[in-house]
């Protein structure tokens, strides 16, 4: 069963605005997919070059939006296909990696504590936040329904992002937050992964 605590629920209405009013004026799906990479694209030049925080997490909010606007369109103009789920699943792993390669050159130097470099936080906290999503794909490969389970799902990840990162723009922490998204990200997978092998376990012995 998939989480019932998930931030698209709260962001729903938001949405579902955006996704009219961008549909009315022709915006498709796969545009509006593209629409998200370049906000991602953008997040990462202006913290890796400008280094901004400020509009950075603005910019990875706006990602996070655009994301549910895709399928929001699709669903209002029912335009689903399988070819536009594959392009908003591989457009979601390239944005998420613009935002950690982002993240990486800014911390380039930056030690947590004098002591834990922060470029392996941050590698440790993309794999596994790659792997949560891995997960619930190859789940989908042999199960109906939505394996949506855990904390840090996509959503909650680029959320948690722009709100840390505003936050440590004013007043700083930066380490100390993106220290804690490994340990949520590595919880979330191993919650995930567990789960899941039950499940299949289950399947398996009936």
């Amino acid at each position: 069963m998939p989480s019932k605590y998930r931030l698209r629920y709260l962001f729903k209405p938001l949405i579902t605005i955006l996704a009219k009013g961008l549909s009315k004026i022709g915006i498709t799906p796969n545009l509006a997919t593209i629409f998200m990479l370049c906000f991602a694209f953008m997040s990462f030049i202006y913290i890796a070059f400008f280094r901004n925080l400020l509009v950075f997490s603005i910019l990875v909010f706006t990602t996070g939006i655009m994301d549910g606007c895709d399928g929001a369109i699709a669903r209002l103009t029912q335009r689903s296909s399988k070819f536009g789920a594959f392009f908003d699943s591989v457009m979601d792993r390239i944005s998420e990696f613009l935002i950690f390669l982002g993240l990486i050159i800014f911390n380039w130097n930056n030690f947590l504590w004098d002591y834990i470099d922060m470029k392996l936080i941050l590698l440790i906290s993309y794999v596994v936040s790659f792997m949560i999503s891995y997960c619930r794909a190859r789940a989908e490969v042999f199960f109906k329904g939505d394996f949506d389970i855990g904390l840090m799902a996509r959503s909650e990840r680029l959320f948690y992002i722009f709100i840390t990162m505003l936050f440590a723009f004013f007043y700083g922490f930066t380490a100390e937050f993106l220290f804690i998204y490994m340990w949520l990200v590595i919880g979330t997978f191993l919650y995930r992964s567990k789960k899941i092998s039950l499940q299949i376990k289950k399947i398996e012995n009936e």
